[in-house]
């Protein structure tokens, strides 16, 4: 409004000057055609000469006051614009710092941004330990050659946390502790601000800038700039803090169920470290304390019996006997004298009385495997004894009580059996209280890793303990295992026999298993979608075993480390 009014007020002096000037002229000139004094005249002349000498000068100061009060009003807009820009540089800063979980990213971002905001020509931010110590270092601009750049900027940050204030050198070469740095001659060094990274008592690290030109250092305005953008950057650290803390304990969180079940089922037999058989152990455990019986499911070379015993052992009957009987490996006509034993002269042969397996196991567990492979008579005598809890010998015409558990297993598809009436489904019934289906290899696939070690652990002569090599670790765990842990067992005593050293070898492998791994992808029928997720847990478990830490992998991976926790946990990866 003043601005206006003073425009005003210009125009209707030099609108009034002007009127004034012309009625004088018109005078002077009409004086001359009338009564021409040519000294009069001159003196006129003169004196209106003196008039338009003044209203100049009083005219120009107006015009310099309103210029000049036009200038700081535009110093004054575009110092508004600029600090409004760099609201919006905290602003949007603010979201971008919070929502990046990666810490060498959050750094790379925010060091790209406050180098870009100020106009440096160089920036670091540096995170240090609990001793002040630099662990990690994240420039802009800086040349790998410029040591003499990073000595003076450690240097500067090192004060600047030392004294936990922010530092600002606007002519370097005045100061005492940092002029006689090379650097400072070397790249014209001339002006610096370092902010301490800070929350409550905890210092995070610093960031740091400088300039090279000796006519432009930094501004107060640019280090209370630096200074509210330094806490952006520690709020942003303290959310990657937290969020990968989180991560942690989630991805901790199955080891230690898994840490705390061993301790509780005693299972030591069962080797690895995965979901599924975590998930397999986990439902043994609950059913282990009971008397209910078990049905086990699962290919040959799983593990069942491991699975049968590690029940009975951390059951009640733990002291009592545990009795196996491979039902697929004793032939039918025999099977029924092995299970229920015999009196003498029963038949050809039997001399003398003999108790069967399910006497034998009286007051602890017998584990019925393959019994898939029993005859469908033999089976329904089966079922009695179990229903009764009583069982009688050939040849004898007594009976006697038995207080037995049952656990049975077998690796064929016991439904399809049961519809070509091959097996008995109230049997079935009566042995399934509880199913269990231990998992193949090639569906533990985290676990190989695992049982290698235990293997050549186990199997390695003497003192001279063997090791895998990346390569053959990688063709095992890409390997089908039809014969499942098992075979697994037996891959690894031949390569500890045919190795020339006590490192195993891709070349110590079998060659069928080298051809296998190399025609996998062409020979299984699965979706893609199976066999990129089957890829991505190969190479993220390659990946993982290399790095040194999960933030290594995730580098090495080009993803961040939320994404890398989501991964392992969607795969089934155990770490």
């Amino acid at each position: 409004m003043a601005e206006l009014d003073k425009r005003q007020n210009i125009n209707k002096q030099l609108g009034d000057f002007i009127s004034k000037i012309s009625a004088d002229f018109m005078e002077i000139s009409q004086a001359i055609k009338t009564d021409f004094d040519q000294g009069k005249a001159l003196k006129e002349i003169d004196l209106l000469f003196r008039k338009i000498i003044e209203f100049n000068r009083k005219f120009t100061r107006e015009i310099d006051s309103l210029f000049d009060e036009n200038e700081k009003t535009q110093n004054e807009i575009t110092k508004l614009k600029h600090e409004r820009d760099q609201l919006g540089t905290l602003y949007t800063s603010g979201i971008l710092f919070q929502s990046e979980t990666e810490m060498v990213k959050l750094l790379e971002k925010a060091v790209n941004t406050v180098v870009k905001e100020l106009r440096a020509d160089e920036g670091f931010i540096v995170l240090v330990n609990e001793n002040a110590e630099i662990e990690n270092i994240v420039a802009k601009n800086m040349e790998p050659e410029a040591g003499g750049a990073k000595e003076l900027s450690t240097t500067i940050i090192k004060n600047a946390i030392k004294n936990s204030n922010p530092l600002q050198l606007n002519d370097i070469s005045k100061e005492t502790e940092f002029a006689s740095k090379h650097s400072v001659v070397k790249l014209g060094l001339t002006s610096a601000i370092c902010v301490p990274l800070i929350s409550n008592n905890t210092v995070y690290g610093a960031v740091y800038l400088d300039r090279r030109n000796k006519q432009n250092p930094f501004k107060d305005g640019d280090l209370t700039f630096l200074i509210s953008f330094a806490k952006q950057i520690v709020r942003g650290i303290e959310v990657s803090k937290e969020i990968n803390s989180l991560e942690e304990k989630l991805n901790e969180k199955p080891q230690l169920e898994f840490q705390k079940l061993r301790k509780e089922f005693i299972s030591d037999d069962m080797i690895g470290t995965g979901k599924k058989l975590f998930d397999v152990l986990n439902l043994a455990s609950k059913v282990s304390g009971t008397d209910a019986s078990v049905f086990i499911l699962g290919e040959n070379g799983t593990g069942k019996e491991l699975l049968a015993k590690a029940i009975h052992e951390n059951s009640k009957r733990a002291n009592e006997p545990f009795v196996a009987v491979n039902c697929g490996a004793i032939p039918n006509d025999l099977l029924e004298s092995e299970l229920f034993g015999y009196e003498s002269g029963a038949f050809t042969g039997a001399s003398k009385s003999k108790p069967g397996r399910l006497e034998m196991a009286d007051g602890g567990t017998i584990f019925l495997d393959e019994i898939g492979e029993m005859n469908i008579n033999l089976q329904a005598k089966l079922l009695r004894i179990i229903q009764t809890k009583e069982i009688e010998r050939l040849g004898s015409v007594t009976t006697s009580k038995i207080d037995v558990r049952f656990i049975a297993a077998t690796n064929k598809d016991i439904s399809k059996m049961i519809e070509e009436k091959l097996f008995r489904e109230d049997l079935y019934y009566r042995l399934k209280v509880i199913e269990i289906v231990v998992p193949p290899l090639r569906e533990r696939i985290e676990d190989v890793e695992v049982l290698v070690n235990h293997f050549m652990k186990k199997h390695s002569p003497g003192d001279n303990e063997f090791i895998i090599s990346d390569e053959a670790l990688n063709v095992l765990e890409n390997y089908d295992w039809p014969g499942n842990i098992r075979e697994l067992e037996n891959v690894i005593q031949r390569g500890i026999i045919l190795s020339k050293s006590n490192i195993i070898s891709v070349e110590d492998l079998p060659p069928e298993i080298i051809d296998e791994e190399k025609n996998e992808l062409y020979k299984n029928e699965k979706s893609l979608n199976d066999a990129e997720a089957d890829f991505r847990k190969m190479y993220i478990m390659k990946i993982l075993r290399k790095a040194r830490s999960k933030s290594e992998a995730a580098q090495i991976l080009g993803i961040n480390r939320s994404h890398l926790h989501k991964l392992i946990s969607q795969l089934n990866i155990s770490v």
